[in-house]
């Protein structure tokens, strides 16, 4: 008390000297000042968060609105005046600049008033110390001219958690219970307070009547009102008077802090009666049915609580009006389920108009949820009306998403040169939960375009919770398998999961079907080629560089050759090839070319050893995915079906006299528009197997391999190391398959020739 009186003693000396000297006292907190007749004024400081008032200023949440008042002698407003503001703390001994203004300086309006904003962005605020004589909170000082100048102060707090959270508490109505019609009301006063129990002026509170009445303040009808100094409002509820509002009203206060993002809230509840002399006797309860009666398993993403009512009637049936106390009880208990609040399993409400409701919330099983309600009419203790149903059931929805994947490291062959491997798809309701079983699931596998045929299918229909080919079963996952012939071996077909019978994307649609590609909607899936065996052959594995005439290099025909688990040929399959000692790749062709680039034009694979053809199918577009595209292999159309073809790929001129290079022999590919050999795919060693699995590339070894040893000073006679070539290949599609290494003996026999 003693310090508080000093402090006021100080704030009027302040206001002395502001009066007499105009000087800049530490500790004035005068809200106006005159000057030559002028009157410079502090009329309002309201903290503000997000363009709404709140209780006090917090530094990164909250500022403060200022606005100020210049007026002349004879009191009227002054217009034009320019004012400007400062900020400063007490900081230890030192007052110190503390924040910031959103302008810098401001000009009176018509009104003679002048706004801004100010705000702290960082730091620890300043909150003044009652215990001292010294203020330590913020002083805002506005300025006109060179001697007119007004101050306030305020508290800024340093962080949310100085004040936050809020507490908010309702009085008990008074009445609690008022009678329908009555004109009567029941009156309530509500209280914020911040955290440290200080009152939250000038804020505005929002006031929830209900469905049964509505709020007024001073004859008027409201839906919130502005605490006063006190942190307090003051209401009245006032029921509508009509039949339906009999029973238990709930009025609700809320302040929602702007910026905290975070709200207080606190509840009364009015008792609003029947009016004298209409008496009910309860004769029998009726448990409804849930709407929604189908809720899903807690976190399954969708609605996990609904409304069970309990419906009182009279002998006349007609529903109670009167408040009757009505006791729930779920039984068996559902895990986890809950009546209201979490553990709750046994609960007791009153009914409003003759129906007391209850909320029932999922737990973490599906199955039916049994209620039992019971009344006890007389209030002796003993229920004597009772009832139970199964008014709601946690379940799954129908489908609304698939997801289909394939394994093909579970690829196994069935027989009959044909092979298997497994796809499954998972159904989820539209909460992710998965789908009942003997959900039908259809598939189907198309080829990818330009192809039009593959040799494979999927079995069509599967279901959710069917075995899969380890004789296992999963809820909500459907199993089929695809099958494939040793012709499909690498080629890529594109498989659909399709289910029906699920909800659209809104209530008032039903979708036809629900579909998906595998591989994340990509669809494409490889037939995987299941380990047979791929082996390697050469033309010679063994080469003299000296006879039988000495020669600067040897060309050596590597075949690659690849059967499947069947022992059938791999039609079409990459193979790559490696090796050591290997100078260059040569593709083997058996048709003359001209090594000039496509159409003779530059950069188009002119001078680089290789066939060279735009792989652009019958249009000569790689726009387009028709026939041959992008296939990698040189191709020739008949597109008027006469068994001649009429158009090909465009490439580097060739001879089209087929294998023997001799024209008009009627041999293998003379005059069918391809030019026959086997392609190095971009000039690399990678080379398609033909329609017997062969794959063929030509190695080139230089006589360099074999090093010089030494050479005889008498008979001048040279020796050379021999040199161990080493080859292998690759298939290039899953699973990946190499071959064994292939070895060439290299040698350079003694002689006089070529010596270091």
């Amino acid at each position: 008390m003693i310090i508080n009186t000093f402090k006021s003693i100080l704030v009027s000396f302040s206001i002395i000297l502001i009066f007499s000297s105009l000087s800049c006292d530490d500790r004035k907190v005068s809200a106006s000042v005159t000057e030559d007749g002028l009157t410079l004024a502090f009329i309002e400081a309201q903290p503000v968060a997000s363009g709404s008032t709140v209780g006090e200023a917090v530094v990164g949440y909250a500022g403060v609105f200022l606005i100020v008042e210049l007026r002349d002698a004879d009191g009227d407003p002054v217009k034009g005046g320019v004012i400007s503001f400062s900020a400063k703390a007490l900081e230890g001994s030192t007052y110190k600049s503390i924040g910031s203004f959103d302008v810098n300086t401001v000009t009176t309006g018509s009104d003679g008033s002048a706004f801004v904003t100010y705000n702290v962005s960082s730091g620890s605020g300043a909150v003044d110390n009652p215990t001292t004589p010294i203020f330590e909170n913020v002083e805002i000082t506005a300025y006109y001219g060179e001697n007119l100048e007004a101050s306030t102060r305020f508290d800024v707090y340093g962080s949310k958690d100085d004040i936050w959270p809020y507490t908010f508490t309702m009085t008990a109505p008074n009445p609690e219970e008022i009678t329908l019609a009555s004109d009567t009301p029941s009156d309530i006063t509500c209280r914020l307070l911040n955290k440290n129990g200080t009152p939250v002026r000038n804020v505005i509170v929002q006031i929830d009547a209900g469905e049964k009445g509505y709020i007024k303040i001073d004859d008027n009808v409201v839906d919130s009102d502005t605490t006063n100094n006190n942190g307090e409002i003051t209401f009245s509820f006032h029921d509508y008077g009509e039949q339906e509002n009999i029973g238990i009203a709930t009025v609700k206060a809320l302040f929602q802090h702007p910026s905290i993002s975070s709200s207080v809230i606190d509840s009364s509840t009015i008792s609003i009666v029947t009016q004298v002399g209409l008496v009910q006797e309860c004769t029998y309860v009726e448990i409804a049915s849930s709407v929604p009666d189908n809720i899903v398993v807690r976190d399954g993403g969708g609605i996990e609580s609904t409304s069970i009512k309990a419906k009182l009637f009279d002998d006349n049936e007609n529903l109670i009006d009167e408040p009757r106390l009505i006791r729930f009880v779920l039984n068996p208990i559902m895990e986890g389920a809950y009546l209201e609040e979490p553990g709750v399993t046994d609960t007791s409400v009153f009914t409003i108009n003759g129906i007391a409701t209850v909320s029932v919330n999922s737990g973490t099983v599906p199955g039916p949820i049994r209620v039992e309600a019971s009344v006890d009419c007389d209030e002796d203790g003993d229920y004597e009306i009772n009832a139970n149903a199964v008014p709601v059931i946690i379940a799954s929805g129908a489908p609304y998403y698939i997801e289909p994947e394939y394994d093909p490291n579970s690829t196994e062959p069935i027989g009959g040169g044909f092979y298997k491997t497994q796809c499954a798809a998972i159904v989820y309701d539209k909460w992710y939960n998965p789908v009942e079983d003997s959900t039908y699931v259809y598939w189907s596998i198309d080829p990818i375009a330009p192809d039009t045929l593959i040799d494979a299918f999927v079995e069509g229909i599967s279901f959710t919770g069917n075995e899969n080919l380890d004789g296992d079963a999963n809820k909500g996952v459907a199993y089929s398998e695809l099958v494939y012939s040793t012709d499909a071996i690498g080629d890529f077909g594109r498989v659909k999961a399709t289910t029906f019978g699920s909800d659209g994307p809104d209530e008032d649609t039903i979708a036809d079907s629900v579909s998906a590609l595998i591989n994340e909607d990509v669809g494409d899936a490889a037939l995987f080629f299941l380990p047979g065996e791929l082996s390697l052959t050469a033309s010679a594995t063994y080469h003299d560089f000296s006879l039988p005439a000495p020669t600067e290099e040897v060309e050596i025909t590597i075949t690659a050759i690849l059967i499947d688990f069947y022992g059938n040929p791999v039609v079409n399959a990459p193979i790559s090839f490696v090796g050591t000692g290997v100078e260059a790749w040569r593709e083997l062709g058996y048709e003359l070319y001209e090594d000039v680039g496509i159409n003779g034009v530059a950069n188009t694979g002119e001078d680089n050893g290789c066939f060279s053809w735009r792989d652009y199918g019958a249009d000569d577009s790689s726009q387009t995915a028709d026939m041959g595209t992008f296939n990698e292999e040189h191709d020739a159309f008949d597109t008027d079906g006469d068994g001649k073809f009429d158009v090909q790929e465009v490439s580097e001129p060739f001879s089209d006299n087929g294998v023997d290079q001799a024209p008009n022999t009627n041999d293998l590919g003379e005059g069918n528009g391809k030019w026959d050999g086997y392609s190095m795919i971009n000039c690399e060693p990678i080379v398609r197997t033909d329609q017997d699995g062969y794959a063929r590339i030509i190695a080139v070894f230089p006589r360099e391999l074999c090093i010089w040893q030494a050479t005889d000073d008498e008979t001048g006679i040279c020796t050379f190391e021999d040199f161990s070539a080493s080859i292998s290949s690759t298939l290039l599609i899953p699973q990946i398959t190499t071959s064994d290494p292939l070895d060439i003996q290299l040698v350079r026999t003694q002689t006089t020739v070529g010596c270091p």
